[in-house]
């Protein structure tokens, strides 16, 4: 396709008129925008026939299907009442779609999928979180009316899920999945024999190189199965084919070869048997590395996706990809983003395409379709009642002359969450084409990094410090990034799914978490709660990554923002407004009385206290309009918030005034993202920032430490920004408690890549508040990942012995030898030369004359 490359999202035409605003979009206009209830798109529907499935109470969700041999569509689907998840059954009749079955236990239930087998029996595929909070891959088999016993089909030491499921020409039913027991992800398949009853061993689709992803299979009526996936071989996300035969044969084969992302496929399979038509989803170049929340919505883990469709010829071993078009007569209305398509296939071997585009607040679905020999696209046709948020997929599935279609939806018109339920249509055979254009080549206009990225870290490489008695692990991670679920960046911010792509494969992250906002004009509804928690059990990896359980606070100044931080699943909610959690149903539990409108820091924290279980709180975006007056606060509750926020990778440092700021993600001429300091002159990079604005400069970590509070530090993304933040904590057990502890006792470092760094005082690690009786004695030591322009060591609040080593390794032991009376504030400042810091947190040494 060479430079018409082609996307069909009309970005820019969006950005232009002002529907989806960036990181610094004020709060007020975010609530305007969420109080315009969009309306149903007006004109033709994809749809011939439609049908509903809804349970009052209920969220029904995430459905799978499949159709038996009399051209019947089965439909599995999640059933959340607000406490639990059951895994349904479903028939199309004459009248709709009825439930003829509870297929799982109760608890916490992931992606089902679906085959119907030679005999007619309809086998269901789900995950399910087992005992020991891992998900394991279960199967079940549902003949005449009754349901055979539950069976386990992969059971590992991490994730086992994202299933899919179909029948070959001979009969037998395969199940493909992704397995994170490696500490990454890969692809195994299970077949079942219809001879025997029984299943086969697994075996291995993908190779364990880089992460392998999401995989799809589909069938071309020879011998075997064929996977598709995408991998993260090489840093840069491709597409993958692999063919298993039933003697466990595997030959794979990429895709595609691209900078830029390929993930997400959807396969289905041309009517003569000869090759397979491929959907799936591209990204920028670079996706997941060095980006500042400053460059823009476009730059987000979705910035910049569009739609790719291909043909793999089987008998040649060729993938062709045909052009998509780009702009606004493609989708019915301007959009500003495109993701997960899915591909189905009529009698003709034509493609259809079904896709979620995002409107001004929400997603919806729209079907297109190829015609192969004229080489055209039909016009996209919106699906009603289409509807949605968040990661849903579509299903496509042919039965003779008839194309089928189902989905979930709330059918919403804001961001506010509904109802959801299962639908079900047939899908018109008319089209209208679209005209014929001519694409302008893509351009780059991203400038160059004002530094060239330095190599990252090797994902095996970790630090231990040995020190007090005990040993540390360094734990890197992030606990500030925004799904769709928050009412800001959302259609460019990404997915749950992307995030944990994100973590895993691209930052090579020890833990994550996501962190949507509560009540910033709209509430993060108990079921998108349910939902993020779900997730973060399907990417716990026991010993190789913790996943852990957050949301963020958007409280207005003086007050400031700050990401609760659960170690464990069920924890409350404490939305910011407080007729929202009195409301809620925390608040029985976790009462707060009357007051202002707004809950208080200091009344979350007595939540949390009552709560009782591990919880960590980090404040952060201090020295903005969103930010913190310290000076307001009359004591911070160490027993639940230990931490600061004090990098953000979105915006800047916040660690004093005139301090340096770091510049890694930053482009040349690219000025820094300080978040609405309107009564300041902020600088260019790579100048420190002396005045952040007003009394907002009260909200920068240096005036916490003044005013006496005991506050370690810790680096997170926030929107769009991506790789230019990293949290480290020092552990004793690489666990999520033991993470929440190392919080607690502030053994935490900021960083803006995987720099290692020591800080200790008489032989207590940084975190550490004593009384000394003699000239401190502290001990630093740094392994950079460029040489080390300068480590400065801070004595309350000021600059007071600065080193400049020129290497990538310092060490040295320094006695104050003229402490200050009362309490001494000591903490570490690294400057690489590549652009880089990191930060320690502090010591506080009181010396006793």
């Amino acid at each position: 396709m060479g430079r018409k490359r082609l996307v069909w999202a009309a970005v820019v035409a969006l950005l232009v008129a002002g529907i989806v605003g960036g990181a610094a979009l004020g709060a007020a206009g975010r609530k305007k925008a969420a109080a315009v209830p969009e309306a149903e798109p007006q004109g033709p529907t994809a749809a011939r026939e439609q049908w509903k499935l809804a349970g009052p109470g209920l969220q029904r969700d995430f459905p799978a299907m499949a159709l038996d041999a009399g051209g019947r569509p089965w439909v599995a689907f999640i059933d959340h009442d607000g406490q639990t998840d059951v895994l349904k059954l479903a028939r199309k009749e004459a009248t709709g779609l009825e439930v003829v079955a509870s297929v799982s236990e109760r608890g916490i239930v992931h992606q089902p999928a679906l085959a119907v087998a030679e005999d007619g029996a309809v086998w269901c595929f789900w995950g399910q979180v087992d005992a020991r909070d891992v998900v394991t891959l279960r199967a079940r088999r549902f003949a005449k009316g009754k349901l055979d016993a539950e069976m386990t089909l992969a059971q590992s030491a991490a994730s086992d899920t994202f299933a899919d499921a179909g029948r070959d020409t001979a009969g037998r039913v395969w199940v493909v999945w992704q397995s994170l027991r490696r500490g990454q992800g890969d692809i195994f398949t299970r077949w079942l024999d219809p001879q025997s009853g029984q299943w086969s061993a697994e075996i291995a689709v993908s190779k364990p190189e880089g992460g392998n992803w999401e995989p799809r299979v589909a069938f071309d009526g020879h011998d075997g199965a064929w996977v598709a996936f995408d991998s993260s071989r090489g840093g840069v996300f491709n597409l993958y084919l692999a063919h298993v035969g039933r003697d466990g044969k595997v030959e794979e084969k990429r895709l595609t070869h691209s900078p830029e992302y390929q993930a997400r496929a959807s396969i289905a399979a041309g009517p003569d048997g000869k090759g397979f038509w491929i959907a799936a989803e591209r990204g920028r170049e670079q996706w997941g590395m060095q980006v500042r929340g400053h460059s823009g919505p476009a730059a987000g883990i979705n910035g910049k996706k569009r739609i790719l469709l291909g043909w793999y010829d089987s008998a040649a071993d060729t993938f062709t990809e045909v052009p998509v078009p780009q702009h606004g007569e493609l989708l019915p209305r301007l959009v500003a983003a495109v993701n997960l398509p899915v591909v189905g296939v009529d009698g003709a071997g034509n493609p259809w395409v079904a896709l979620r585009y995002f409107t001004q607040t929400h997603w919806r679905i729209a079907v297109a379709r190829y015609d192969a020999g004229a080489k055209a696209w039909s016009k996209p046709v919106d699906v009603l009642q289409s509807s949605f948020g968040q990661d849903r997929h579509a299903v496509l599935a042919r039965s003779g002359g008839t194309m089928w279609l189902c989905w979930p939806s709330d059918e919403r018109r804001t961001k506010v969450v509904l109802e959801a339920a299962v639908f079900l249509a047939t899908l018109k055979g008319e089209w209208e084409p679209y005209p014929p254009h001519d694409e302008p080549p893509l351009v780059a206009t991203t400038r160059p990094l004002l530094n060239a990225p330095t190599p990252q870290r090797p994902r095996e490489e970790h630090h231990t410090w040995q020190i007090g008695g005990k040993t540390y692990h360094l734990v890197f991670g992030d606990l500030h990034r925004h799904t769709d679920f928050s009412n800001c960046v959302t259609a460019h911010d990404g997915c749950l799914v992307e995030h944990f792509r994100y973590a895993y494969d691209m930052a090579e992250l020890d833990f994550v978490g996501t962190s949507d906002h509560t009540d910033i004009a709209k509430k993060y509804d108990p079921y998108e709660w349910w939902q993020t928690q779900r997730a973060v059990d399907v990417f716990y990896a026991p010993g190789r990554f913790n996943s852990l359980y957050a949301y963020e606070r958007e409280q207005v100044y003086p007050w400031g923002h700050r990401n609760v931080i659960f170690a464990q699943r069920g924890g409350p909610i404490v939305y910011i407004h407080r007729a929202l959690y009195q409301a809620s149903q925390w608040n029985a539990l976790y009462p707060v009385g009357d007051g202002p409108e707004q809950i208080t820091p200091m009344e979350l924290w007595g939540v949390l206290e009552k709560y009782g279980q591990p919880v960590a709180v980090i404040s952060h975006t201090g020295a903005t309009n969103m930010g913190t007056d310290w000076d307001r606060y009359p004591r911070v509750d160490g027993n639940v918030e230990n931490t600061v926020e004090i990098y953000q990778g979105a915006r800047v440092s916040y660690e004093g005034l005139g301090a340096p700021q770091p510049t890694v993600g930053l482009h040349v001429q690219e000025a820094y993202n300080a978040a609405n300091a309107s009564a300041a002159v902020i600088p260019d990079p790579p100048a420190p920032i002396k005045d952040f604005g007003k009394i907002r400069n009260n909200g920068v970590y240096q005036h916490a430490l003044a005013d006496g509070f005991k506050l370690g530090v810790f680096a997170s993304s926030d929107h769009i920004s991506t790789h230019t933040s990293f949290g480290g904590v020092y552990v004793e057990e690489a666990t999520r408690l033991g993470i929440v502890k190392g919080l607690h006792a502030r053994h935490s470092i900021a960083a803006t890549d995987k720099i290692f760094v020591e800080f200790s005082c008489n032989d207590r690690p940084m975190g550490e508040v004593f009384v000394a009786s003699g000239p401190p004695e502290l001990k630093l030591a740094v392994e950079g990942t460029a040489a080390l322009r300068r480590v400065t060591l801070v004595r309350n609040e000021q600059n007071y012995k600065v080193w400049e080593p020129g290497a990538r390794q310092f060490a040295s032991t320094f006695v104050d030898a003229a402490p200050l009376a009362g309490e001494n504030r000591y903490y570490l400042r690294v400057e690489q030369a590549d652009g880089n810091m990191a930060w320690s947190s502090p010591v506080w040494v009181t010396i006793k004359k």
